[in-house]
């Protein structure tokens, strides 16, 4: 990895840092509910204060993912999302907005696309970061060359059940930040953060200076109160995506978005 690029993300975590605020870091799926309605939310996510933005190019099969974002990859492709759709959308929100966006894929989508022209055409959209759930540290070694031609950050997983050496390896290898899984398991809203989770948040930091994002699950104050004091940052999908799902129009969700996210966004900051 070519660690001399500069990282637009990692930079959002230490501006951050200067003034112990933590970063919101929002997820969405591209396409959901409609293409035009995706494109609302985001810019919902980005005035009601993101700092960084993840959007999922939606899957036929996504593993790591629970039934929430399952249900919105499911529209988005009833939509007719594609790889190719969700770069000309990052394109035209690069005409108004300058967040960092991180893109969530599955290697299949990857591998099928030709890494370097996936990678490229991501760079050319806007794209700031990559995260591949799929893609473990062994695996992505054989692909590390693609990267080291674009300045794209390779976000890597580190989970509860990772050990140190493993830890260490994934930290030496990404760039921007960790993206640390709260459970084990699937992404999806769940009520408590268990004790294991600040015990690992504290082995990671010990291990890496670079920034530490927690998510899988997280959906409420109180979850966040307990963990923030001991990570960079919080991931929120679920959550969010559940609040259009589950509303009677859009109009009403893009208010419960911005009610829900500007909440969470103050309890970082404070």
């Amino acid at each position: 990895m070519n660690k001399n690029k500069s990282s637009i993300i990692k930079k959002v975590f230490e501006d951050l840092r200067k003034s112990s605020r933590k970063a919101f870091i929002p997820f969405i799926t591209c396409g959901f509910p409609t293409l035009d309605g995706f494109l609302e939310l985001f810019e919902t996510l980005d005035r009601n204060g993101a700092d960084i933005i993840e959007i999922g190019i939606p899957f036929s099969d996504p593993l790591a993912d629970g039934p929430v974002i399952q249900a919105t990859s499911k529209i988005a492709l009833e939509n007719g999302i594609n790889t190719d759709v969700v770069f000309k959308s990052i394109t035209k929100i690069r005409r108004s907005s300058d967040i960092p966006i991180a893109i969530m894929t599955y290697f299949n989508t990857i591998y099928h696309y030709g890494p370097e022209k996936f990678l490229k055409n991501a760079e050319n959209a806007g794209v700031n970061g990559l995260i591949i759930p799929d893609l473990p540290l062994e695996e992505f070694i054989c692909h590390e060359s693609y990267f080291n031609g674009v300045n794209i950050d390779n976000i890597m997983l580190a989970s509860l059940t990772s050990g140190k050496d493993r830890l260490k390896n994934i930290a030496e290898k990404s760039r921007g930040f960790i993206y640390c899984i709260s459970v084990k398991g699937v992404t999806g809203i769940r009520s408590g953060i268990s004790p294991e989770v600040i015990n690992f948040l504290k082995k990671l930091r010990i291990i890496t200076s670079l920034p530490l994002a927690l998510g899988f699950g997280l959906s409420s104050r109180e979850q966040i109160g307990e963990v923030k004091d001991y990570c960079d940052g919080i991931i929120i999908g679920s959550k969010i995506l559940s609040l259009i799902l589950e509303a009677d129009n859009f109009r009403h969700s893009l208010k419960s978005v911005e009610d829900f996210t500007s909440t969470i966004n103050n309890l970082l900051k404070s």
